[in-house]
């Protein structure tokens, strides 16, 4: 084979593809996830696959867009994002629509991702929006429904992490802080790096007080009763101890409808999108090694579409999922009947008993004997 034929067979490094058991196993998981979003009463969208770049603009994004120039010289880009997409269209088509709005989403997003094992550059998303309601019940709800999907799925052992970026963003308010340095202390704290958080505080000149509460959130992690634990920890930041009680109260909300024991605590969670405002979470289960979903609340984004409104939202992966699905071996969708061969007479007369199975809901495999390789 000479290289250009390789060339024209060989798929991009970052992206899939899924046949036959594969691709029915994923969409029966899809059908699932969607069927609880239905429940809970969202509405779905599809939006478009590529818009102008500067609706995705942001520190975090932007690297990790594809983009290109339209042939009326714009410039545009493959979503690599749905919330800043649905923010959008909530600001512009959906202005009129009353509030809150429930929109739900299934497809796939386009990621640079520098090349690694495991990472994909094509991922298939399925999630929702809830924007413009109150936000503490609003972000009960979409606690409630990824729970659910979790459920329904059959997932064992899965938990949901949670925390609030107002914490770190409390500690840090009023520091003389660059870009670059604020990046620097949210990475480090994200990896639960004491050292490097206090490396990075360092070099950004924090106060002794502000570096050791920063150092303090790697270790703020595991059931809800690490909430008593940052009261203390966080006493002289009022920003930060204010987020700790909206989080407690989403806890205590949660707990009492019947999710006790799903729920932990990670105060160090301070996620990799830069639009979030409020609460964090990621869901975990064993078996995968990594989060299988995740969102939170982000209350400014859609003021930068001119329509101020507080919002909430989360995404399942759903490659994830299957993965996970598969390693627990909990989760298996209906097996097709066999079809039925229709072939061996004549082609009229074949076409029409195989268009009357089908009437009739049966499958069908129609042909005239056993198909041979190409």
């Amino acid at each position: 084979m000479n290289g250009t034929a390789h060339t024209l067979i060989q798929m991009p490094a970052g992206v899939q593809c899924f046949v036959g058991e594969e691709a029915r196993v994923r969409r029966a998981v899809e059908e699932q996830v969607v069927s609880v979003f239905e429940g809970w009463d969202f509405q779905e969208i599809i939006p478009p696959l590529f818009d102008y770049a500067d609706v995705f603009a942001s520190a975090d994004l932007t690297p990790r867009t594809y983009s290109f120039v339209g042939r009326d010289g714009s410039l545009l880009a493959l979503r690599p994002d749905f919330t800043s997409l649905l923010a959008k269209i909530a600001a512009g088509r959906l202005a009129g629509s009353p509030l809150p709005l429930r929109l739900y989403y299934s497809g796939e997003v386009l990621r640079y991702e520098p090349p690694r094992a495991g990472r994909r550059s094509e991922l298939y998303q399925m999630g929702l929006e809830h924007l413009g309601g109150e936000p503490r019940a609003a972000d009960c709800e979409v606690l409630a429904v990824a729970a659910e999907c979790l459920e329904r799925l059959g997932v064992n052992g899965w938990v949901l992490a949670l925390g609030h970026v107002g914490v770190f963003n409390g500690i840090l308010a009023g520091a003389p802080l660059e870009e670059a340095q604020w990046l620097a202390l949210r990475d480090r704290v994200e990896s639960k790096d004491e050292e490097g958080v206090a490396e990075a505080a360092r070099a950004a000149r924090l106060s002794p007080t502000v570096s050791a509460a920063l150092v303090g959130l790697t270790g703020l992690t595991g059931d809800p009763r690490v909430l008593d634990k940052a009261e203390d920890a966080l006493r002289g930041f009022a920003p930060a101890l204010a987020a700790v009680s909206e989080l407690r109260s989403v806890v205590a909300a949660l707990d009492e409808a019947g999710l006790r024991g799903r729920l932990a605590v990670d105060l160090g969670e301070v996620r990799g999108l830069d639009y979030y405002t409020g609460l964090v979470f990621r869901a975990y289960a064993p078996g995968l090694g990594s989060e299988v979903g995740g969102g939170g609340r982000y209350d400014a984004l859609l003021a930068r579409f001119g329509r101020p409104l507080p919002a909430v939202g989360f995404m399942l992966g759903l490659d994830r999922l299957a993965l996970l699905l598969e390693r627990q071996g909990v989760f298996a969708p209906a097996v097709p009947p066999a079809p039925e061969p229709v072939g061996g007479a004549a082609l009229g007369s074949d076409l029409a008993r195989a268009r009357g199975l089908r009437e009739k809901g049966r499958r069908v495999r129609f042909g005239a004997g056993p198909e041979t390789a190409r």
